[in-house]
């Protein structure tokens, strides 16, 4: 499979003939995943499609083209094996011109299936540059293991503390043990000085337990070190640390150098010992998507302390004249929410109500327009933000926004 990169590069210069593009993006979550519910989804999406599409007086050319466009695409998301590894995909065809792309995602906004002249792949730059790159440090008292988690794949960098040295010896990661290292890390309890009739027991049992002590810190400074190096060598956007969390693992904050500190996301419970790329993904992303539930929460309240100050509007209408002016610099979308109205097509604006800007631009009536929303916030280079949670979404009234300027 060609790279990310490629692929874009390929979709941005591509410009039909005679036929329209579709693009679907489409979430394929646990819970869609269950009893295929996805494909259920897509089928909705497509039956709605068509009934928008009726309305609009479209060369049968194009529609042969789109319709085998929706036959291809589902026959693709029929086979679970092209679906592996991501929770969510976009997809891209165009029947008439024989193209077909795919692009695994770790998640999309929302469902949205989107006919037209060009490819819509500005949700995939905004992902790319949200996610980012994720490290993974996986600490125990006998593994350092360092993966990164990026848009495509996971992968483990098995040198990851080869260039470290610590005294005269050097460590690698993966094995059993920390190779190299055999007598650096070895725990004795200490000689009995007093005669065998006096009490010492306590003592050397205190001694025995902070070397323990010791050496576990020893292991966490060494893996904040090398993480801090793989730092500064990758500049990785997020980090997460592994391991057992009962066991003390949270001390590694205490040798974290403060760039790391900013970047801490949070811990996952893993065995490092025994950890794959894959299960490593599905930690990370199942990690981030409580952070981003939390997230919400605190947008919701940004979103009334900014709309006192003008900076803010919570409303469908009010944020699409917002929209129309560039003034969006933050979108909130609740995810279930959708609401009818009108698109203009020369100018790629939505409004509720059968009007356009431009004289002599006929809107086009959409069954929702939140997925035109999307597209024309993403355009202005405006962030998205959905709204998953039911009880946060209950506190925005249909759309609403972050501002650029006050008015």
């Amino acid at each position: 499979m060609a790279g990310l990169k490629e692929t874009l590069e390929r979709l941005a210069s591509f410009r039909p003939e005679g036929a329209f593009v579709t693009s679907l993006y489409l979430h394929l979550r646990p819970q869609e995943r269950q009893n295929a519910k996805y494909l259920q989804i897509y089928k909705d999406m497509v039956k709605e499609k068509k009934r928008e599409l009726e309305k609009r007086d479209l060369p049968k050319e194009i529609l042969d083209s789109l319709e085998k466009d929706y036959e291809v695409i589902g026959d693709f998301l029929s086979d679970p094996k092209n679906l592996e590894g991501c929770r969510g995909i976009a997809v891209f065809s165009c029947s008439k011109e024989k193209v077909f792309e795919v692009v695994k995602l770790p998640y999309v906004y929302r469902n949205r299936l989107m006919v037209g002249p060009d490819p819509l792949i500005r949700e995939i730059a905004a992902i790319d540059e949200e996610f980012g790159t994720v490290g993974v440090l996986l600490v125990d008292r006998k593994h350092i293991r360092y993966f990164i988690v990026g848009i495509e794949e996971t992968s483990e960098n098995v040198d990851f503390l080869e260039p470290l040295a610590t005294r005269a010896h050097r460590f690698h990661s993966g094995g059993s043990a920390l190779k190299g290292a055999e007598g650096s890390f070895q725990l004795k309890m200490p000689a009995r000085a007093a005669a065998p009739n006096m009490v010492q027991h306590a003592y050397g049992e205190w001694r025995f337990h902070m070397r323990i002590k010791e050496e576990w810190h020893r292991i966490l400074k060494l893996a904040a070190d090398a993480a801090f190096e793989e730092w500064k060598k990758s500049k990785f956007d997020r980090l997460v640390i592994g391991g057992f969390i009962e066991e003390g693992l949270r001390e590694i904050e205490h040798h974290l150098h403060s760039y790391l500190k900013q970047r801490l996301v949070g811990y996952i419970e893993i065995n490092p010992s025994e950890a794959k790329p894959h299960e490593v993904r599905e930690k990370v992303l199942n990690l981030l998507w409580e952070k981003d539930r939390e997230e919400e929460k605190k947008l919701v309240q940004e979103l009334k302390e900014l709309e006192g100050k003008g900076l803010a509007v919570n409303g469908t209408s009010k944020v699409l004249e917002m929209l129309a002016i560039g003034n969006v610099r933050t979108l909130l979308v609740p995810e279930d929410f959708e609401k009818k109205g009108y698109l203009c097509p020369e100018t790629h604006l939505v409004f509720l109500k059968p009007e356009c800007p431009l004289e002599g631009e006929e809107p086009l009536e959409v069954e929702d327009i939140v997925d035109e929303v999307i597209e024309e916030a993403l355009e202005q280079k405006a962030t998205v933000e959905v709204i998953i949670d039911p009880e946060v979404q209950k506190k925005v009234d249909g759309l609403a926004a972050f501002l650029r300027f006050r008015l």
